[in-house]
C-alpha cells in the first residue's frame, strides 16, 4: 500500500531539501579546491606522466615531486591536462576527485545486498545523502591519493558482499589490488577479505581469494616496474615513506586529531559493541564492514603519527559509514519520523558545515592563478612559483622542483641538492612568488638572496633581485612544523 499523500510530499520535500543541502556541499568543496596549492604539487605528477616525465624519478635527481603513493591516481586525474590553463585543470580534478568519492558511496548505498529481501529503495537514497554529508571536507577539497584508494576499496568489499558467484570475487580482487594501487598502505584490505571469507566459506574460500589478490597484484607490478622502474618505485614508494620521521610528539598528533579519531574509531566500535556477536556471525551484514575497519587501524595509525600524518590517513571510518548506512536504511520502511530524522541529520551536518563558511567561497577560487600565470608568461625563465607547478607548466611548458617534494627527500634523509636542485629550477632564476598567507617549509626563501627586493602582485608576494649567478642550490635544514594540511 503506498503511503498517503501528505506524507508523500513531505518526504518528497525533505528529500528536495537534503539533496539541495548535499549539492550545495559539494559545489563549495569544488570552489575552495583551486585554492590549495597541495593540489598543485599533486596534480602535476599527471602532467608529468602524460609528457612522458617519470612522476617517480631516481633518486637524487629531479623534478622533485611530492607523489610517494601508487601510479594509478596518476592515470585516474588525466583528463585534467586537457585543459588549457591551470585553473580549467584544477576544476575538472576537483570534478573527479569529487565524482570518484560519490560514485563509490552511491554504488555501495544502492546495490549493497539488503538483511531483507526487499530493501528500501528510498532509503537507500537517504543513506547515500547522509553519507555524502557526513564524509570529511578534506577528502573533497584537498587531491590525495586516499580519496581513489577508499573508493576502490568500497567497490572491493561491495563487489565481496554479492560474491556468491567467482566472478564477483574477481571483481573484489580487482577493486583491492586497484586500492593497493592507489595507496600501499591498504594492504588491511586483503586481510579482510581473506577473513571475511574464511569465516563465511572455510580456509578454501580465503586461500583463493589471496591468491586471486596475489596474481593481480604481481601482474599490477610487473607492469608499473616495466613504465617506472623498479628502483624508481622502490624508492618512492618504500624507501621515502619509510624514512619519514615520527611526528615530535605522539600525544600532541593525538590531541590534535582527536575529533577525527573518535568519528572514526569510537562511534564504530561503539555501534559494533552494542551489536555484540551479531556482528561477527558469518551471515551478519555487519561482519564485512567491521573487519575493514578494524584491519585498516595499525596501518592508518601509523601513517598518523608520521611527520606529515593527517586525517587523511584515517580510512576505517569511511569504510565503514556507506555500510552502516545503508544496513540501517534498509530494515525499515521508512515511516515519516524516520526520515525526518535522517535528513535532520542531512541537513543539520551540512548547516554546520556551511553556514560558517565565507561568502567569498561560493564561486571558484582561481583569481591567483590567473594573475600567476600572467606574472610567468611576463617572465619566462626567471620566477619560480614552488607550491603552485602547474602555472609553470601552462606558462613555459616546463616542470620545477615542488618544495613539498625537496622537502619530503629532507626529511627522509635523502636532500636532493648542488646540480640536481639547479636543472630543475627556471634558468635566470631572480624572482621567487609565495602565494599570501600560504604556509611554506623555507626551502625555497633559501634561494632568495640577502637584502632581495619585496614586493606584491594580487595574491602574490615577490620576492626578486637583480639577475646574476644563481643562488645556492644547497638548502639548509628547514623547520621541523607539522603541515597545515595533509601529505600522507
Amino acid at each position: 500500500m503506498s503511503p498517503p499523500a501528505p506524507r508523500r510530499w513531505i518526504e518528497a520535500c525533505l528529500l528536495g531539501l537534503a539533496v539541495t543541502a548535499v549539492g550545495a556541499k559539494l559545489w563549495h568543496c569544488l570552489c575552495v579546491f583551486p585554492a590549495h596549492g597541495w593540489n598543485e604539487i599533486r596534480l602535476i605528477p599527471s602532467f608529468m606522466l602524460a609528457h612522458g616525465v617519470s612522476p617517480y624519478p631516481p633518486a637524487g635527481s629531479g623534478p622533485a615531486t611530492t607523489w610517494i603513493y601508487g601510479p594509478l591516481p596518476l592515470g585516474l586525474f588525466l583528463p585534467a591536462v586537457l585543459a588549457r590553463d591551470a585553473a580549467g585543470a584544477l576544476l575538472i580534478a576537483g570534478i573527479v576527485n569529487a565524482a570518484i568519492i560519490v560514485m563509490a558511496v552511491v554504488a555501495v548505498c544502492a546495490w549493497l545486498p539488503a538483511p531483507q529481501r526487499e530493501g528500501n529503495r528510498a532509503g537507500r537514497w537517504v543513506a547515500a545523502l547522509v553519507c555524502v554529508a557526513l564524509w570529511p571536507v578534506t577528502n573533497l577539497t584537498i587531491m590525495q591519493a586516499d580519496n581513489a584508494a577508499v573508493a576502490f576499496g568500497l567497490i572491493s568489499l561491495l563487489c565481496l558482499a554479492k560474491s556468491d558467484a567467482t566472478g564477483n570475487r574477481w571483481l573484489a580482487a580487482a577493486s583491492c589490488t586497484a586500492a593497493l594501487a592507489c595507496k600501499q598502505t591498504l594492504v588491511g584490505l586483503v586481510l579482510a577479505q581473506c577473513v571475511f571469507l574464511f569465516v563465511r566459506d572455510g580456509i578454501r574460500a580465503a586461500f583463493e581469494q589471496g591468491l586471486r589478490i596475489a596474481v593481480l597484484c604481481a601482474a599490477g607490478l610487473a607492469l608499473a616496474i616495466y613504465v617506472f622502474g623498479a628502483g624508481e618505485l622502490w624508492y618512492h614508494l618504500i624507501v621515502l615513506p619509510a624514512k619519514l620521521p615520527w611526528a615530535d610528539s605522539l600525544v600532541g598528533r593525538v590531541a590534535e586529531f582527536w575529533p577525527y579519531l573518535l568519528l572514526h574509531a569510537v562511534l564504530p566500535l561503539g555501534g559494533i559493541v552494542l551489536l555484540g556477536r551479531r556482528a561477527w556471525r558469518r551471515d551478519s551484514p555487519w561482519l564485512l564492514p567491521a573487519l575493514a575497519w578494524a584491519t585498516a587501524w595499525p596501518l592508518d595509525l601509523i601513517a598518523l603519527l608520521k611527520t606529515g600524518g593527517s586525517i587523511n590517513a584515517l580510512h576505517g571510518g569511511l569504510f565503514f559509514l556507506p555500510f552502516a548506512a545503508t544496513i540501517l536504511a534498509t530494515q525499515f520502511k521508512a515511516p515519516a519520523a524516520w526520515w525526518a530524522a535522517l535528513v535532520s541529520l542531512t541537513l543539520g551536518v551540512l548547516a554546520f558545515r556551511l553556514v560558517p563558511a565565507a561568502p567569498g567561497r561560493w564561486h571558484p577560487q582561481l583569481d591567483h592563478l590567473h594573475q600567476g600565470e600572467f606574472l610567468a608568461r611576463k617572465l619566462p625563465g626567471e620566477i619560480y612559483f614552488p607550491w603552485h607547478p602547474l602555472i609553470t607548466y601552462y606558462a613555459e611548458k616546463r616542470f620545477d622542483h615542488v618544495e613539498d617534494g625537496l622537502f619530503i627527500n629532507y626529511l627522509a634523509g635523502q636532500p636532493v641538492v648542488g646540480a640536481a636542485v639547479a636543472g630543475y629550477l627556471p634558468p635566470q632564476l631572480h624572482i621567487v612568488a609565495f602565494r599570501k598567507n600560504e604556509m611554506d617549509w623555507g626551502i625555497a626563501r633559501t634561494l632568495i638572496p640577502p637584502r632581495s627586493q619585496v614586493s606584491d602582485f594580487g595574491a602574490w608576494t615577490l620576492y626578486s633581485w637583480p639577475p646574476g649567478p644563481a643562488a645556492s642550490a644547497a638548502p639548509p635544514p628547514p623547520p621541523l612544523t607539522s603541515p597545515a594540511a595533509p601529505r600522507d
